[in-house]
This record gives structure tokens, C-alpha cells and sequence, in this order.
């Protein structure tokens, strides 16, 4: 019996292991913002309690940092795998992208798994904004955390190019937490 209790355990862990990565990923996230926040006189306004736990299923805006010349709307985005692919399409969907490698006589293969296409939701980054901030330039930015290994955007028409942080795809600044906390360091 106890074989079994183990073996449950060690199958709710492999399965479970994605989302507790993420949860400490996030709890980490939130720590190194709110001290950049902090260090740079900068104002977060979270708009629920639990804004770093924030999914990318919801419509709403996670969390608003208010810098003297703009506002920053982030919108929270998270990654089952770090050795995966997040494609976001023109037409507004999105799919992850993850690789087999398998191995014959010292030759490796790797062998593309798209997941299945998702569509984006119309993400509200305008929920709980404020009216003294209508004088201050708004970004809204997809803050993808915890960060695949790579960023790619698809058009209509076909192929796909490497899309870098800080490029905008759908009105969305892509961008991860390093790529965010360097830009707060730079205000």
C-alpha cells in the first residue's frame, strides 16, 4: 500500500511541478518589481489582491506602475515549460511550440510539437484606470513570466520571425522581467 501512496505522490508531482515553477516564478516577479518600485520612487497600483497570480485566460490588467512621464498597464502571461516556444499569430491567437530530441547512433533529431492554437483574449488594459493619468503616455505591456525560451510571431501569410523584447505584436508590448526591470532601471 504504501508503494502505491508513493507512487501517487511522485505522479502528482511530475504533474503538478509546471505550476508550483510558476507560482514561485511569480512570487519572485512580484518581490523584484515592487523593490524597483521602491529604489526608483515609482507607484505600483495593483488592481486585485493577488495581482502576480495573475492568468492569461482573464481580461483584465494586473498591475498599473506609474512612472513621472507614463503609465505602464501589465498584463500578466505565464508559460507551463521554459523549453517551449510561445507563437503569437496575426490573427490574434497564440500556440506553444515544444521539441522531441530523439537520438540514433550519435545523430539527434529534433522534432517540432506545436500545442493547440489558443485564441488571445481582448485583454482590458484600461480596467481601473485612473483619470489623472489621461496626461501621462499609457504602454501596455505583456509581461510573460515565468519566460519561454523564445518568442515568435506568425503573420497571415506564412513563416515565422523571432520576435525580440520591447516589440509590440497585437498592441501588446512583448516583454519579460528582465526586459521590464531594465526599463524601470532606465526612468
Amino acid at each position: 500500500m504504501e508503494f502505491w501512496f508513493v507512487l501517487i505522490g511522485i505522479v502528482a508531482l511530475v504533474i503538478l511541478f509546471p505550476f508550483i515553477r510558476c507560482f514561485f516564478k511569480r512570487l519572485v516577479c512580484a518581490i523584484k518589481i515592487k523593490r524597483m518600485c521602491q529604489r526608483k520612487n515609482l507607484v505600483a497600483h495593483p488592481t486585485h489582491l493577488l495581482w502576480f497570480l495573475g492568468s492569461k485566460r482573464t481580461k483584465s490588467c494586473d498591475l498599473y506602475i506609474e512612472t513621472p512621464t507614463q503609465v505602464l498597464a501589465i498584463k500578466l502571461f505565464g508559460t507551463p515549460r521554459r523549453l517551449s516556444i510561445l507563437t503569437l499569430k496575426e490573427d490574434g491567437n497564440y500556440f506553444f511550440r515544444s521539441y522531441v530530441v530523439l537520438i540514433s547512433y550519435g545523430a539527434g533529431f529534433h522534432i517540432p510539437l506545436d500545442g493547440r492554437e489558443r485564441a488571445m483574449p481582448s485583454f482590458d488594459f484600461r480596467f481601473q484606470y485612473k483619470d489623472a493619468w489621461s496626461e501621462k503616455s499609457a504602454r501596455n505591456i505583456l509581461l510573460v513570466n515565468p519566460a519561454p525560451m523564445e518568442f515568435r510571431y506568425q503573420p497571415r501569410h506564412g513563416g515565422e520571425s523571432i520576435i525580440t523584447e520591447g516589440n509590440t505584436v497585437n498592441g501588446m508590448e512583448i516583454s519579460s522581467l528582465q526586459y521590464l526591470l531594465k526599463e524601470l532601471e532606465g526612468v
